[in-house]
């Protein structure tokens, strides 16, 4: 499959999506900092703490109610409604006001319109692709993402201090064009199933209780759930326990000497190089992965991806060496981008039609809940040694591969199912 061959909504998504991303990651990973001159450490975490809820509480709304309207209007208001909320941001941060209490409040609403559209958009990519042509698109939507993240990151630190004005304006103009694509060039792609009714039953409303009670019955999604956490988890050990791991272990030493140049290293500067690292074969090595393994099975795909994924964490616990964990990273990347399209087609095989933005509502919870398990390793980190930590990660590595595979069989077999009555009719 070829770019050219994407359904147009996807086409513009990738556009939007690299647009928002690219303003929101020029501010967004320097909001902490922000907060902390303003109003102090504590209460800056206690802020941030309190503005993933608001996220969480977008994202269960938007999926109950994209599974009912459908996809664009939520868009379309969502980004809407952000692009409102950030003017008044950079209002309230303008060379004429400063409010830091106030931006918070108003950062509520934006958290809540981003957890919104998240589900929502996904959803509608959902909509529009097929089975086989999925693990495509989410590589190509990773390798975005990725791609304006790290350009965003390096002009954000540049411009952050001295234009955050300017920067909350830039968010807000891109989200009011990003809802002005949508509406013009974006199509409905949610097709209401059609439920036949008898004419004595009258038809009863879901609430959104009943909506995700559906939701978290299902075996096989909370198997996938579960495993996305364990991955996950090892992803943010690198922001947690593996950064104060280096940051105390690694000492100053040289990591390139020849003639007049010596180039050194400590635990901090391998971290940022890791880092960067990681983005830089994200942008230019997915897509010859994505040609290598086109016409591997999911399953190939998980235990090659997986098992890199997961070793290469492990041995972070164990290697001081800045050059072997420059070559871990490569293989902990090669991993990544393996598994993270196959698992993002596996969640889309399972949700169905008629709760796509709901079930996808919920694997948002992934992101938070693997934040909450690092956090608690680093809390751990205080009472074991790295390597027994090291065990830890393998262990939760070997479980989210052993759940991600039954998920993977269940799939096989819904589909062989289907082929063999496809084939009887």
């Amino acid at each position: 499959m070829s770019f050219n061959q994407l359904h147009p909504n996807v086409k513009i998504r990738v556009f939007t999506q690299f647009i928002t991303q690219f303003s929101n990651m020029m501010v967004l990973p320097f909001l902490t900092v922000y907060f902390a001159q303003k109003v102090g450490e504590t209460v800056t975490g206690l802020m941030v703490a309190s503005l993933v809820f608001f996220g969480i509480a977008g994202g269960i709304i938007g999926g109950f109610y994209s599974d009912r309207i459908g996809r664009k209007r939520l868009m379309v208001w969502a980004e809407i409604g952000s692009a409102f909320t950030f003017f008044i941001i950079a209002w309230l941060n303008s060379p004429w006001l400063d409010a830091p209490y106030l931006t918070y409040s108003f950062f509520i609403f934006g958290m809540f319109f981003g957890g919104l559209i998240g589900p929502v958009s996904q959803a509608m990519v959902l909509d529009v692709t097929s089975s086989e042509h999925r693990r495509y698109v989410f590589t190509l939507l990773y390798w975005v993402g990725n791609i304006s993240s790290a350009v965003a990151g390096v002009i954000g630190a540049v411009l952050f201090q001295q234009y955050l004005f300017q920067l909350f304006l830039g968010i807000a103009g891109v989200s009011l064009l990003s809802a002005v694509i949508t509406q013009l060039f974006i199509t409905e792609s949610y097709i209401k199933p059609h439920q036949e009714l008898q004419p004595s039953v009258q038809k009863v409303q879901p609430t959104i209780w009943n909506n995700y009670k559906v939701v978290f019955q299902d075996r096989v999604f909370l198997m996938l759930l579960f495993a996305g956490i364990c991955i996950y988890s090892l992803e943010e050990q690198l922001t947690n326990f593996l950064a104060i791991h280096f940051v105390q272990t690694i000492e100053a030493q040289p990591l390139l000497s020849f003639s007049s140049i010596n180039i050194e290293i400590d635990g901090f500067l391998i971290l940022g190089i890791l880092r960067s690292e990681n983005t830089f074969l994200v942008v230019f090595a997915a897509g010859f992965l994505t040609w290598l393994v086109k016409k591997w099975r999911n399953k190939a795909v998980l235990l090659v991806g997986l098992i890199s994924y997961t070793i290469g964490y492990t041995l972070f616990t164990v290697v001081d060496s800045p050059w072997l964990l420059i070559v871990l990273m490569a293989v902990v990347t090669f991993g990544e981008l393996l598994y993270i399209p196959v698992k993002q087609s596996m969640l889309a095989d399972l949700a169905p039609d008629d709760k796509r933005s709901s079930y996808l509502a919920v694997f948002q919870f992934t992101g938070y809940i693997a934040m909450l398990v690092a956090a608690l390793g680093v809390l751990l980190s205080g009472f074991v040694p790295a390597w027994l930590m090291g065990m830890k990660y393998l262990v939760l590595g070997a479980v989210g591969l052993v759940l991600f595979l039954r998920v993977d069989t269940h799939l096989t077999r819904a589909e062989e199912k289907e082929e063999a009555k496809a084939g009887n009719l």
